[in-house]
């Protein structure tokens, strides 16, 4: 998968492409047929596949601008000009994406998020389902990694990835808080970063109190004196997925911790993409993270506020 930033007609471009081990002819239906197509892409629209025909969604209306079954197609939909174009390569083919919009300050997030749908297409071409929100747990990793090759400023993305709900942590009996992420980084990668102690002090808050260790796929161990936290990893294709559980006391301390510790796997992220995000950095969405896990789980938000605005008094107190 390659992924660039270029410049067509004075316009910033998005150019995605990825080999598909499939024929020409049905990866083509997969992106032209409707009712294939919104399986995978967002806010897909009934099309009819003529040339200039014209079709709504959301109150806006786009337009097909080039037509050459079964090699390409061209489409306008807004300002934003979109086209998939298609070439055999050996037994599959290659899919070439083209994105081109009006400001290239969201540039990274949006590469991000065309990767994890083309994710979806390359599910639905094999047979199986992807679902949206699984598609989406690598994103915050991309969008570093896209944010940095394009010499971008991370901020706005990380803001808008730290709204996707379905990316934090859940509350279960115990009480435990759980969070599980898909990484694009094989097995042996991520778990240096949960190991290797310049790494570990880029992301994880303190100390952490070693109790079990099965390299590389689990750790268990202590944090602060209150409670376990345990890390599970397993191959997943190219990548691995990471299943975090920390089981503590207080209930009523969950959304404060669900929060710290989804803002900690933001800066994870950023090292696996190679980038630093800073404490401060992954404290700006703090806010707004603990606001929509206390209303989630019905938590009285006023004890995480307290000790939010102590701790920021304290780090001001300090610089």
């Amino acid at each position: 998968m390659s992924a660039d930033l270029q410049t067509i007609d004075g316009r910033p471009a998005l150019r995605l492409e990825r080999h598909l081990p499939h024929p020409v002819a049905r990866v083509w239906r997969a992106v032209s047929d409707p009712a294939e197509v919104r399986r995978w892409m967002p806010a897909a629209a009934d099309w009819e596949l003529t040339a200039g025909a014209e079709f709504a969604l959301g109150g806006q209306t786009g337009r097909i601008t080039e037509l050459d079954p079964p090699r390409l197609i061209g489409w306008t939909f807004g300002a934003d000009q979109f086209r998939i174009a298609l070439r055999a390569e050996g037994d599959g083919c290659a899919l070439v994406f083209t994105h081109v919009f009006d400001s290239p300050g969201g540039a990274a997030q949006t590469a991000a998020g065309w990767e994890c749908y083309l994710d979806r297409l390359t599910a639905q071409l094999a047979g199986q389902a992807l679902s949206e929100e699984d598609a989406h747990q690598p994103v915050g990793e991309r969008h570093e990694r896209h944010a940095a090759r394009f010499g971008l400023d991370p901020a706005p993305g990380r803001a808008f990835i730290a709204t996707l709900g379905f990316r934090g942590p859940t509350l279960e009996q115990g009480p435990a808080l759980r969070l599980e992420r898909r990484y694009d980084q094989p097995v042996g990668r991520v778990w240096r970063a949960l190991t290797d102690p310049d790494e570990l002090g880029l992301w994880f808050p303190g100390e952490f109190d070693v109790i079990e260790s099965d390299e590389p796929r689990l750790l268990v161990g202590g944090w602060q004196g209150d409670g376990t936290l345990r890390f599970e990893l397993r191959p997943d294709g190219a990548g691995c997925v990471l299943v975090f559980t920390h089981t503590f006391t207080d209930r009523g301390m969950a959304a404060l911790t669900g929060a710290g510790w989804d803002r900690c796997f933001a800066r994870l992220d950023a090292v696996l993409a190679g980038q630093t995000m800073t404490e401060d950095d992954s404290r700006m969405a703090w806010p707004p993270v603990h606001e929509r896990l206390a209303a989630a789980w019905g938590i009285d938000p006023e004890p995480g506020r307290a000790i939010f605005a102590e701790h920021v008094a304290k780090r001001k107190e300090a610089t």
